[in-house]
Parts: structure tokens; C-alpha cells; sequence
């Protein structure tokens, strides 16, 4: 009897840590495919574009006049749509002649296991989370142009849903 739980548990862990794998293999899986997506969506906007990935885990795509930075730590990968798969949202950081310009942030949706970009979208906010089709973000609450721009307590948490291939802000 004692032996018959043992196993139980035993074949119980194996179970759990199988799903687990499978679980983070997808989660990588859509990592490189948003990677692929953002890093052929920079090059297509720059002339001449040239990929460097830095030491701490930057990547970067220079062309003449822009640069795209793209830190792989702002991926977020949730449900979107009225599906089950997961989609997900990377942020691109442009520069113009050094000097930062409007965020964009690309939304892919997971078709049969493979994300499409389906909209990309200039926004000075920072994503928090993709959960349950739900987009939480940091908006600030003053322009680009204002001293207060970076004021670090002037930034608004927003919820929003992706309907119809815009952000609609939520309750």
C-alpha cells in the first residue's frame, strides 16, 4: 500500500513537470516568433539595417537616420483575442538622430500556432501585463513636449481589451 503511494506521487510529479515543460517550450516558442516578427518589422523601416545584439540582452537594428531597441524583457505574451492561444505584444524602442521618439508596440495574434502582426501601434505607454484579454499599461498624463513627461508619479495605470484591431480602454 505504502509503495502503491509512492508511485502515485512519483507518476504525479512526472505529470505536473511534463505539463510544465510544454507550458515554457510554447512560451519560447512564441518568444523567437515575436522576436522574428519585430526584427523584420525594424529592418523593413530602416535602410540599410544592421542587427547587434549587446551583452545585456539588447538587441538593436541601426539604419541610417533610426534606430529600433528592443529589450527582450518587455515581451508579453496573453490571450488577446477570443481564443484560447496565446498572443502576445513586444514594445520597440525607435530613436530618430539619437533622440527617442514615440514607442511602438507590436500586436501579434496567434493564428494555429503561428503569430501574425496585426497591428502596430504608437503609444508612449509602458505595457505592465497581458492577462485574460486584458492589456494593463502605464499611460503618462502629460505630452512628449512637457518637463513632466518622465515625472515618475505622473503615470496613469489603464486597462484596455484589443477589439477590432484597436486598443479600447476598459473599466
Amino acid at each position: 500500500m505504502c509503495k502503491n503511494n509512492r508511485m502515485r506521487k512519483i507518476f504525479s510529479l512526472l505529470i505536473s513537470a511534463l505539463i510544465l515543460l510544454s507550458c515554457s517550450g510554447s512560451q519560447q516558442r512564441i518568444r523567437k516568433q515575436i522576436l522574428d516578427i519585430a526584427g523584420e518589422y525594424a529592418l523593413g523601416n530602416l535602410t540599410d539595417g544592421k542587427k547587434k545584439v549587446l551583452e545585456n540582452g539588447l538587441i538593436t537594428f541601426s539604419g541610417e537616420m533610426k534606430t529600433y531597441i528592443i529589450d527582450t524583457s518587455r515581451i508579453f505574451i496573453g490571450q488577446l483575442d477570443d481564443d484560447s492561444l496565446s498572443d502576445a505584444i513586444i514594445s520597440l524602442f525607435p530613436f530618430e538622430n539619437n533622440y527617442e521618439v514615440t514607442t511602438e508596440h507590436l500586436v501579434t495574434i496567434n493564428n494555429n500556432g503561428r503569430l501574425m502582426l496585426v497591428r502596430s501601434l504608437e503609444s508612449d505607454m509602458r505595457i505592465i501585463s497581458v492577462e485574460d484579454g486584458i492589456i494593463t499599461a502605464e499611460i503618462p498624463e502629460h505630452s512628449r513636449n512637457s518637463p513632466l513627461f518622465n515625472c515618475p508619479s505622473c503615470w496613469e495605470v489603464v486597462k484596455y481589451r484589443f477589439i477590432n484591431g484597436e486598443l479600447v480602454k476598459t473599466e
